[in-house]
């Protein structure tokens, strides 16, 4: 099954579209769902469960401790720098229902550290912490219908009354544990699956939704400027605010103290973020100056996750001298897609030179060099979907 779905999937050769942030919404008109793979879960239970984890991460649990959706959030090291991005869910089942009991998504290359760093911090509170990546499967789900199944409408239910189950009916019966994914528009819903349950780790979708290729799922991601995983910054460097978590609304700036909140708190109240994560295409033809906007399902450059980007003065009668600090890194990719931690102000200044013919005050490229040693040019852009005055 999974080979049909990939020869449908590699059917097209390209996607064209007049601007960048038309990509954001190519995907979003079937009703479709995939597994999102590489996710490793831990879950933390105990009376305690909720006060331990509202210092542990950046996110504000009273948000989902009466159950319904989980949110997203980060957890950082001491010093402020990203650790790993992460979803925690309630797990919305019990006679006492709601119960304190957590799952916490996050990239299966750093669920032991994180869960390490729960276990440093959990001296006498009263919860149990355990992995459960064995147990649970992660899906997203997205498409015009995706969100009725939550209550229909695209409005994200508040909280739940005590002993109040949902997201579960005879018509729905899709996943007891989810979330609505709020990080850009039209990402849908992500649900955790139990193993072995129902058929397998599928969830059982209505009539209508299709089962797509992983990788339809990673590409959508990376289209919209949506960070995920320890591709997308740099693991203890990074602050949260680049990798876009405020934006995406996985960072509460009113809660108490947390594990790194000085350093989130501080740069939030600076106002000042230099870098942040873009969706970029990397392309092979011309000098880089200018966009093609055309993504090419048979190319996939070999470029390793944190690799430099450079940028080239094109037609510059006086280019800068001196040692410069490379503007980017890419992150993670999808054919010629991918995201990349860049300088927002050379982002701004490439994309008003997209608008521009004549090449006044002289033209700029960015390039990556390849695992084989060919470099290829990199076109960043910032999403529709940030804040005004972010762009």
């Amino acid at each position: 099954m999974g080979g049909r779905r990939q020869m449908r999937w590699m059917s097209k050769t390209a996607i064209k579209v007049e601007q960048a942030t038309g990509f954001e919404r190519v995907f979003d008109g079937s009703d479709r769902y995939a597994a999102v793979e590489g996710r490793g879960l831990i879950e933390v239970s105990g009376s305690d469960a909720t006060e331990f984890l509202q210092g542990m991460q950046c996110n504000h649990m009273p948000l989902i401790e009466q159950g319904g959706s989980g949110m997203l959030t980060g957890f950082l090291t001491p010093q402020g720098r990203m650790m790993a991005d992460a979803f925690v869910y309630p797990r919305n089942i019990g006679v006492n229902f709601p119960h304190p009991a957590y799952l916490i998504e996050v990239d299966a290359r750093v669920r032991m550290q994180v869960q390490q760093m729960l276990n440093f911090y959990k001296l006498r509170a009263q919860v149990n912490i355990r992995d459960a990546t064995s147990q649970y499967a992660v899906w997203s789900v997205w498409g015009p219908h995706s969100m009725e199944l939550v209550g229909g409408g695209g409005s994200v239910l508040g909280h739940v009354p005590r002993g109040g189950l949902v997201f579960k009916s005879d018509e729905t019966a899709v996943a007891d544990i989810w979330a609505v994914d709020g990080r850009a528009p039209g990402m849908g819903l992500r649900l955790v699956v139990e193993r072995g349950k129902k058929g397998g780790e599928e969830p059982q979708m209505p009539a209508g939704f299709e089962q797509r290729d992983g990788t339809e799922y990673r590409l959508r991601r990376i289209l919209k400027g949506v960070a995920e995983g320890a591709d997308d910054f740099v693991k203890g460097v990074a602050v949260a605010l680049e990798t876009n978590l405020d934006y995406m609304q996985g960072v509460h700036f009113g809660k108490g103290c947390y594990v790194g909140q000085e350093l989130t708190i501080r740069t939030h109240h600076r106002g000042v973020v230099r870098k942040r994560v873009v969706p970029v295409l990397f392309g092979r033809d011309g000098d880089g100056t200018h966009n093609s906007l055309q993504l090419d399902y048979t190319w996939t450059p070999d470029i390793e996750a944190q690799t430099d980007i450079t940028r080239i003065d094109v037609d510059t009668k006086s280019p800068k001298r001196g040692r410069r600090v490379p503007p980017g890194k890419v992150g993670s990719m999808a054919f010629n897609a991918g995201l990349a931690l860049m300088r927002l102000e050379q982002v701004e200044q490439y994309m008003v030179q997209q608008q521009q013919s004549d090449g006044s005050g002289g033209r700029i490229a960015f390039k990556v060099r390849c695992a084989d040693n060919e470099d290829v040019f990199v076109s960043p852009w910032s999403p529709s979907w940030w804040p005004d005055g972010a762009h």
